[in-house]
């Protein structure tokens, strides 16, 4: 169905989300064992790692022109598979499409398991799975044009909604809404407005996730 000459554009929406991205995040832990995500290097004789992905302002992120108010959402909500009249093909060449763009890039990938377990998978491997999603892909996605369209944006959506960077932004969220953090109602609203902007809150069983990259462990 889906015809030979749109075989790799999907290529094209890693390219696409990734300049302005990209940045380096401090991890550590601190005496009381709360896992912290931050700017500049922690406490001196603190053990952290730095890692670099896709990722979240800082707390206080540039605060747009007056003149220029945040537009309104206007695409409908995730889970972006779930959308009117769509079909199981139409699920399952979203998901295709976005676990493509997920194994395009050089981090490594996962499958999360029961608790914090984490099932990766192995580099020999990927070019099988690569293969069978790209069947999948030619199987399910929509001839179309404007269908198609529709699924690649939805993919697109997808992909940033589950990237490490709106992990982390969570996670940043929730220990400035910790009792003992102290946080200014500011902070909350301003990461809280960030999220919902572009992180909406979605779960996918059985996709594949993009994981950190680690650069280096001190």
């Amino acid at each position: 169905m889906y015809e030979t000459r749109h075989r790799w554009s999907w290529t094209l929406a890693v390219i696409l989300l990734a300049p302005g991205l990209l940045g380096t995040t401090y991890k550590w832990v601190d005496t009381q064992g709360q896992v912290h995500f931050t700017d500049s290097p922690p406490p001196a004789g603190t053990d952290y790692e730095i890692i670099e992905t896709t990722r979240s302002p800082s707390v206080s992120p540039p605060t747009p022109a007056a003149s220029a108010p945040a537009p309104a959402v206007e695409s409908p909500p995730l889970p972006v598979a779930v959308v009117a009249g769509a079909s199981r093909d139409d699920a399952r060449c979203v998901d295709a499409l976005y676990q493509l763009q997920v194994l395009a890039g050089d981090w490594r990938v996962y499958r999360p398991g029961p608790g914090d377990d984490r099932a990766y998978l192995h580099d020999r491997d990927r070019p099988a799975e690569i293969e069978r999603l790209t069947s999948e892909r030619d199987t399910s996605c929509s001839d179309e044009p404007d269908v198609l369209a529709s699924q690649r944006r939805r993919a697109n959506e997808l992909f940033q909604a589950l990237s490490p960077g709106c992990r982390e932004a969570r996670e940043k969220l929730e220990n400035l809404q910790r009792p003992t953090a102290h946080s200014a109602p500011s902070d909350i609203e301003k990461q809280e407005a960030w999220i919902s902007a572009r992180c909406p809150d979605v779960s996918r069983d059985g996709v594949w996730l993009a994981d950190w990259i680690l650069v280096r462990h001190r």
